[in-house]
């Protein structure tokens, strides 16, 4: 069996594989909707990682996710070369040519885990993993190292759909922690400008939802120009800042709905919507159904 293990893969002592089959891919989770978003294809563990070294020109057909526990190694990527520490980690986008390896003097220790997916594309397009492209730090050790040991643990059991299903699961929550470090996305230091600016702007809408407001009063409460919230917004959330806070107000219309009888058109009014047919064209855009109807679904 070793001589069927690709040379992209280490083979020093300790280390520890899954490759979970092409044929088990194929019938249990590529064609079954729940399973072919987001899949593990590999993972590994290799302790000290003594002389470990891959280069793929064309790169890889999955992500692949490296998460250095200790020790040191370095990656080259479209960034150029750059020095990878214990507690960092960094993800490959597929198809990207990338090259990396441990250091001589103190060989890494790494978890890695191959993903794939019809959902990849668009994940890798996101800011918050484009941002983790390159070597980032990573201050939840015990965590990862659990999730990792878990997978492990269920598809040494084997691979029927329960056990896939379940592991693949886990790879969401593998990803959440690595790429928004356990809820950092609400309590992430703001010191950053650009996040500062959304957070005042978010601030500002989510105070204001009773009322109507326009693009010069948001940009004014954030500190900067319109067009650059603007851009900043766009970038980020990948909608508009007044996209955006309607989406905010629709979102507590969906709330006062649960929560109260109030017609239509008080629920509007609660919102600063002086025409509620104006209202219901937005809510039903938004929420694929008319305010009246989803009143009345939700009705108790």
């Amino acid at each position: 069996m070793e001589n069927d293990i690709p040379v992209n893969y280490w083979k020093g002592k300790g280390r520890k594989i899954i490759a979970i089959p092409q044929q088990i891919l194929d019938k249990q989770q590529l064609n079954n909707a729940l399973l072919n978003g987001l899949f593990i294809k590999d993972l590994g563990y290799y302790p000290v990682a003594s002389k470990h070294y891959t280069h793929r020109k064309n790169g890889n057909a999955h992500n692949i996710l490296i998460y250095c526990v200790a020790g040191t190694g370095w990656i080259r990527n479209a960034s150029g070369i750059q020095k990878v520490t214990g507690n960092s980690f960094f993800i490959l986008p597929q198809n990207i040519e990338h090259e990396y390896g441990a250091s001589d003097d103190d060989p890494w220790t790494i978890y890695w885990m191959e993903f794939g997916g019809n959902m990849l594309a668009s994940i890798n397009d996101m800011s918050f993993t484009r941002d983790c492209f390159n070597p980032k730090h990573f201050p939840y050790k015990n965590d990862a190292i659990l999730l990792f040991e878990e997978i492990f643990s269920v598809l040494e059991q084997g691979y029927n759909k329960e056990y896939l299903a379940y592991v693949n699961m886990k790879l969401i929550n593998c990803l959440t922690l690595f790429l928004f470090q356990r809820g950092s996305i609400i309590k992430k230091n703001i010191a950053n400008s650009h996040d500062a600016i959304i957070q005042k702007a978010m601030a500002y809408m989510k105070s204001n939802l009773h009322r109507a407001i326009l693009l010069p009063d948001v940009s004014t409460a954030a500190g900067c120009s319109d067009s650059q919230l603007s851009t900043i917004f766009k970038n980020i959330t990948g909608y508009s800042p007044i996209n955006y806070f309607n989406q905010l107000k629709i979102q507590k219309a969906c709330q006062l709905f649960y929560r109260t009888n109030g017609l239509v058109k008080e629920v509007a009014a609660q919102l600063g919507y002086n025409d509620p047919y104006y209202f219901s064209r937005l809510f039903t855009q938004l929420m694929g159904t008319s305010p009246n109807a989803y009143r009345n679904r939700n009705a108790k």
